[in-house]
């Protein structure tokens, strides 16, 4: 990982280039949605896009008189509501999982008494709602199963709320994320089940006035160029800066390389 100060230029440099080139809109921000709505909305923001999470978000709660109904239908029915959200369903899976945990300790949906709490305190609780083993106490072993596939949802979802509801600095880090981060060559290694440890060195040289901003830009560049498969380098705006897009451009196609081969002559 490089040094403290140049991993903090870096980021820097990126946040300003990535902001002229996917302006945000000017918009008011909204009132913070209650707690367990941001919860089930970072389920549906996890990799993927703010655009298609509040479009997922609100066919959610059209779909569904309220979160207990959605509790009590089946991960099918949740799953083709969130469609064409990527893995609907799992997420499906988590958002009942959820709601069963959440209901099953407080007979309510109401996370209200969490928000008065600091965030450490916070934070830890949101994290016993996102724990696998608790949801095959509650009987969703289906549900727990597709938890545990995608762990890296658990630090995500709960980084999401410290940023958006209560008031704290988190970095979420998604898989769309993580990659854009790691072929700039900020993040090396990364471990799936120790996702806190890395939001930690970004958090250090990201201002908290900066961090939502931060993970809305990185998420539309990793959805326009620095997608998984055949990333279109050329057009990133961070080519500059980023080694894995400079090795990738250097690269001839092989379909230039049979344009450049002089044609044989007819026998």
């Amino acid at each position: 990982m490089p040094a403290i100060t140049n991993k903090q230029q870096l980021l820097t440099h990126a946040q300003a280039a990535l902001k002229k080139r996917y302006p945000l809109p000017a918009v008011d921000l909204p009132s913070p949605r209650p707690l367990l709505e941001e919860l089930v909305y970072a389920i549906c923001r996890e990799g993927s896009t703010s655009a298609d999470a509040d479009a997922a978000f609100e066919r959610l709660r059209k779909a569904f008189v309220d979160w207990n109904e959605i509790r009590v239908s089946t991960l099918q029915e949740v799953a083709d509501v969130l469609r064409p959200l990527p893995q609907s369903g799992p997420r499906a899976g988590w958002i009942i999982g959820l709601l069963h945990a959440v209901f099953e300790m407080n007979y309510s949906f109401d996370l209200g008494d969490m928000e008065k709490k600091g965030l450490k305190q916070a934070a830890k609780q949101i994290s016993r709602y996102f724990n696998a083993k608790d949801l095959e106490k509650l009987g969703l072993k289906q549900a727990a199963k597709q938890i545990e596939r995608f762990k890296q949802v658990n630090d995500f979802a709960v980084a999401w709320v410290v940023q958006r509801s209560l008031g704290g600095h988190a970095i979420p880090l998604d898989a769309p994320t993580v990659r854009v981060l790691q072929r700039l060559g900020v993040l090396d290694e990364v471990d799936p089940d120790d996702l806190e440890s890395l939001r930690g060195g970004i958090e250090h040289v990201i201002p908290k006035a900066r961090g939502a901003e931060f993970t809305e830009l990185l998420s539309a560049l990793a959805q326009d160029a620095c997608t998984d498969k055949d990333p279109a380098c050329a057009k990133c705006p961070l080519l500059s800066e980023c080694p894995t897009g400079t090795a990738n451009a250097s690269k001839k196609p092989d379909k230039d390389k049979d344009k450049d081969a002089k044609p044989k002559k007819p026998r």
